[in-house]
């Protein structure tokens, strides 16, 4: 006979008395659950198994006086809401700071068991690759090392200039460093449990390896970056630094959402002089990374980086989030496949995109 999994309350979740026998357990109105004609006792017992989250579920109900009966009758309510998730199993090793203990219980949110400690041991065996290191790409490898995962690839071997120094990133004695080289001696600080490398190409020797790439270039993305992550089906990601905002994405599922040439081609119809003004951009000089946009788009862009490794679907699939200023939030630009890239098999009769 199996033995029913041990319960506790998922954690994280407040558990808080709305008055005349109800009690709401979570306040994100994603998951939020209201339990009503409840007695003194049963209020009583769920409040105490969100502050002693040592004790068991059943443990707490016989100190508070809640016959069995009704114990399992409020258990089955509350698993079937989700607020009751299976104590978890060992899992494999954390490299977020402090084991994840900052992060795995808000992980543990968007999971069916609760368990965010696992979705910190799979990040741990990921690898990404960052490419462009000014305060933008330096921002992404330190939210993704913090975050927990366990590789990253860098590659910039450009000198590290003053402008690239900010609070938190590069200090003035990487001044003149390679910028790659500089950003592996600050995660070798801050994440030490981190595997780091640099690489003269970041899609090889061993492009197989690479979970996501992301890319920083200047003004405006070139389709001739991306050709061979496409060709070897390895998730992408550009971020573009233009004069007073940055654009994230699209996040490009090989053969599945619009590519960084669909963007291009789009930009092309609308405009019909684009490729010549874009030619003269790519040429351009590298623009500043401004410090609250550097920020935000350093985050922005890790956190689809992590959507992705974590198995959700990255807003800017099939979208560019522009981040401008003053505002410095970001807003999402539709960006489909492009029936001259031949990127995605796109419906002949154009009922849909086929993306999934």
């Amino acid at each position: 006979m199996t033995r029913a999994p041990l319960l506790r309350l998922r954690p994280g979740t407040p558990v808080l008395s709305r008055g005349g026998g109800q009690v709401q357990c979570g306040s994100d109105p994603r998951w939020s659950f209201v339990l009503s004609g409840l007695t003194a006792a049963e209020e009583t017992w769920l409040g105490e198994v969100a502050e002693r989250r040592h004790v068991t579920v059943e443990q707490a109900a016989a100190r508070c006086g809640v016959p069995a009966e009704r114990r399992d009758e409020i258990m089955t309510a509350l698993f079937r809401a989700g607020v009751l998730v299976p104590v978890p199993r060992s899992v494999g090793a954390v490299t977020a700071p402090a084991d994840g203990a900052a992060d795995a219980t808000v992980l543990g949110m968007l999971r069916p068991d609760g368990a965010g400690l696992a979705t910190l041991a799979d990040r741990a065996r990921r690898t990404v690759g960052v490419v462009g290191l000014g305060r933008v790409g330096t921002g992404i490898a330190q939210q993704l090392a913090t975050a927990g995962v366990g590789r990253l690839v860098l590659h910039d071997p450009l000198p590290a200039q003053v402008t690239d120094l900010a609070a938190g990133g590069l200090r003035s004695g990487d001044v003149g460093r390679a910028r790659h080289d500089a950003v592996r001696s600050l995660l070798a600080e801050r994440a030490p449990r981190m595997t780091v490398r640099v690489d003269d190409d970041v899609a090889g020797p061993d492009p197989a390896e690479l979970d996501v790439v992301v890319v920083t270039e200047p003004h405006a993305a070139h389709p001739a970056r991306y050709r061979r992550l496409l060709g070897l089906g390895v998730p992408h990601l550009p971020v573009v630094v233009r004069e007073a905002d940055m654009v994230v994405g699209p996040f490009v599922r090989p053969g599945l959402s619009a590519c960084v040439t669909c963007v291009d081609l789009a930009r092309a119809d609308a405009d019909r002089e684009w490729p010549a003004l874009a030619t003269q951009l790519r040429t351009a000089a590298e623009p500043t990374h401004e410090a609250t946009l550097a920020a935000v788009a350093a985050a922005t862009a890790a956190g689809q980086v992590l959507a992705q490794l974590d198995g959700h679907r990255p807003a800017a699939v099939g979208a560019c989030l522009e981040i401008a200023l003053p505002a410095g939030l970001p807003r999402a630009r539709p960006a489909d496949p492009h029936p001259r890239c031949g990127c995605v098999v796109l419906p002949a009769d154009g009922a849909g995109t086929g993306i999934t």
